[in-house]
Order: C-alpha cells, then structure tokens, then sequence
C-alpha cells in the first residue's frame, strides 16, 4: 500500500533519532541488574548485615522500656539506630546509582541527550494516549506485569514452604536469632525474584529493539525524499550545472583575447590555443565551443584581433580531445606548430 512503512530506516534516520534521544531501552535490565548487585552485595555481607539489623533491632527493642518511662534519652536511641542502619544503607545507595547508570548507558550506548527529557506537549495529546493502550508496548508491559506477580508468588511460595518447620519453631528463638533468620530468607526470596526478572529484562530488550524498529521504519517514498536531499534534487543539480556551465564559458570567452590563435571549423567548433614556450612546453587551450560558443569565440577572436585560422579536422579533434586549461596531446604538435608558424611569419611581416 502506498505511504505504507516498509522499509528499514536509513543511516541519516538513525543519526536523526539519536540525536532527539529517541533510542530503545529496556528499563526492566536496569531494574534487575539494580536488585541484583543489591542483594548480592548484602549476601556478600551476609551475617554482618543480619547481624548488624539484629543488634538494632534488639538495642532499640531493649531500650524501648526504659525511654517510654523516661529513664532514657529516646532521640539520642534512634540516632544511634539511625548510625546502625545507615553503615548498611549507604554502600547499597552507592551501587544503585553506579549500576543504574552504567545499565543504563551501556544499553544507549552512551546516549546523553537534553531532547531526550525536554517537555512535549504531544505527550497530553489524549488520542495518541488512547492509542498507546492498544499498541504493543503496553501490552507488553501488562504481560509482564503478570509474569512479575507469578513469579514473585511462586518464589515466595517455593521458598517459604520449604522453610514451614524453622517458621514453626521461630518463636522460641532469640531476637537476633530470628531477625537474622528473617533477613536470611527475605533476601534468599529478593535475590532469586531479581534473578527472574533479569531473564525477563533480557527479553524486553529484544522487545525493546524490535518495537524501536518497528517504528523507525520508513516509507518508499521518504526514502525519496531524504535521497533528494542528501544527494540533492536532479533538477537543482542541473541547474547547478547549467551556471557553472555558463561561468565557465564566461572565464573561457575572456581568455580568447590573449589567445595566439583560433582554430575554428566554420561554424560548429572553434578552438583558442596560446604558447608560451617559457611556461609550458605545448601550446594551452584557452576556450573551446560548439555552435553558438564557437561562433562566440570567433566574434571575440576578431574584435581582439586574434588570427582565426579555419582547419576543419584539427579543430573538430582538438575539441573532442583537448580540455581547457590542458596542453595539447604530441600527436597535434606538428599540426599545430605549422599552423603557429604561419601565424608568427604573417606577426614579422607585419600583418595582423
């Protein structure tokens, strides 16, 4: 169907894009690869961090008693939490932003783009929103909604029924014991849900990578457009060429009088050759033309009083031959100098 997009977007659609921030992203990698080197960090902890949200717990829990009957100082207690608990958030708020950014670019490739977070009125634009519910995106993004509620359930499930007889016999430890015991399977749970959701990020960015596609793609027709305008229209092209033409035989028609001689060939060609043995070892072709160019090089070539010579073969082969600005070839010398020789005996007998 016309205006039907079809085909794959252009290098110059690509470059256009990015540079409007609009690249693919799989923000479910990002999410996951945060979880994971979270809880792998606090698994690497492992029993400092249990210990040390045990140890608070128990300090703040035993001091409870004695500030609510205001035997103690309660804020000078949480602050000494709040100490506990920020040695372990801080290295955890730190991997955040390190790995947030490093999935991030590493999947844009670097991408920084202002565009990218500039404010769009097209986005209030209700009827693309109305849209959007229907596209694939978000319906993508509701199924794996789904699949992240199954498989946050069945982990919970799994890991929690395996776990029903220490469950059971919890209320007969200590606090720090079943603190600890609780971290343990809180992030046993937290680590093998990222690990899911991972797999599920890496499929989102295939996703991801075809739905950008998808909508990058052009049609025949703008494929056109854009080759007019990297290659330029053939109509602007030879119009170029057509003044560039004209300013070239305006630059060779000013040349005609300096020349020592013109060739011509009635009317059809004529050919404006100068030497100057001290500058080049071959006579030079000023200007050649065809009809009226030749019949414009004549003209030129009497008002200045240049000899016109009429030899028909030299000069139809010296203009299918010979550019301007060039030396002719040596299989027109002896040609060529017979015919400067008569022109030079006529220049000592005093004849113009």
């Amino acid at each position: 169907m016309p205006g039907e997009k079809t085909e794959k977007a252009t290098h110059k659609k690509r470059n256009e894009e990015r540079k409007e921030g609009n690249t693919f992203l799989s923000q479910d990698i990002v999410s996951a690869t945060v979880l994971l080197c979270i809880f792998g960090v606090l698994k690497a902890m492992g029993s400092q961090f249990t210990n040390d949200m045990a140890n608070s717990m128990q300090f703040f829990l035993g001091r409870l008693r004695q500030n609510l009957t205001g035997g103690g100082d309660i804020r000078q207690q949480f602050v000494t939490v709040f100490n506990i608990v920020a040695e372990v958030l801080i290295p955890i708020l730190v991997v955040n932003i390190i790995v947030s950014i490093v999935a991030t670019m590493a999947q844009t490739r670097l991408l920084i783009s202002p565009k990218a977070v500039g404010f769009k009125f097209s986005k209030l634009n209700p009827i693309n929103g109305f849209k959007n519910l229907f596209s694939p995106r978000a319906l993508m993004e509701v199924f794996k909604s789904i699949l992240k509620i199954i498989i946050i359930g069945y982990v919970m499930y799994a890991e929690i029924s395996s776990q029903i007889p220490q469950i059971l016999q919890i209320y007969a430890t200590s606090v720090s014991i079943s603190v600890s015991w609780t971290a343990d399977l809180i992030l046993n749970i937290c680590f093998k849900a990222s690990a899911a959701f991972l797999i599920i990020g890496i499929a989102d960015y295939f996703f991801q990578w075809w739905d950008y596609e998808r909508r990058l793609k052009m049609t025949k027709q703008e494929i056109k457009e854009e080759f007019k305008q990297t290659e330029g229209n053939p109509q602007t092209k030879n119009r170029i060429r057509s003044v560039q033409r004209r300013l070239a035989q305006n630059r060779q028609i000013q040349a005609v009088p300096t020349a020592d001689v013109v060739i011509r060939n009635p009317t059809h060609y004529a050919i404006a050759l100068k030497y100057d043995k001290d500058k080049t070892k071959a006579p030079v072709v000023l200007a050649k033309g065809q009809n009226n160019v030749a019949l414009k090089i004549v003209e030129i070539a009497e008002a200045s009083r240049v000899h016109i010579i009429e030899n028909k073969p030299l000069a139809q082969a010296l203009y299918k031959t010979v550019n301007v600005g060039d030396e002719i070839p040596e299989e027109f010398y002896k040609a060529v100098a017979e015919v400067l020789a008569y022109i030079y005996r006529l220049k000592r007998a005093g004849r113009t």
